[in-house]
């Protein structure tokens, strides 16, 4: 079975983040790790991950950036914030975690586990699957399927 793989974009340490990542890497999902203070997001990046989401999901509201800066996410221009964002990326609420489809932002376990299709115990499961409407369903009446795993 190919791995799952996904892109992990945070900044600095944190506790939150630390453990998101660690559930995601204990579930045998692959990531690409990229460090914002390293690797700033361009504003064509952010542009591109923001698409046409409300930018308030991406904000940090809390940062002091955010203070600093004075935003108001409903008077100010939305290009304006994304400029700010490319320039100071502590604006940006981390992580930010993308599959090849999906984004979410935050350290939701719940929310991270639906997205990628792992159970929150941090394992890739048929059951999350299931549960999350992505089972594949077999043509096999229920009676060979099981003489077929015997």
């Amino acid at each position: 079975m190919v791995p799952k793989r996904a892109t992990f974009i945070s900044y600095g340490t944190d506790d939150s983040c630390a453990e998101a990542r660690k559930f995601i890497e204990d579930s045998g999902v692959l990531l690409r790790l990229r460090d914002l203070a390293k690797n700033p997001l361009t504003v064509y990046e952010l542009e591109k991950l923001i698409g046409h989401t409300n930018i308030g999901h991406f904000l940090d509201t809390l940062s002091e950036s955010y203070a600093k800066h004075k935003l108001d996410q409903n008077s100010t221009p939305r290009a304006e914030i994304i400029k700010l964002m490319a320039e100071d990326h502590t604006l940006i609420r981390r992580p930010i975690i993308q599959s090849a489809r999906l984004t979410t932002v935050g350290c939701d376990k719940a929310k991270i586990a639906q997205m990628l299709q792992i159970s929150l115990n941090g394992s890739g499961d048929e059951e999350s699957a299931v549960r999350n409407g992505n089972r594949r369903h077999h043509s096999r009446p229920k009676d060979q399927a099981a003489a077929a795993r015997k």
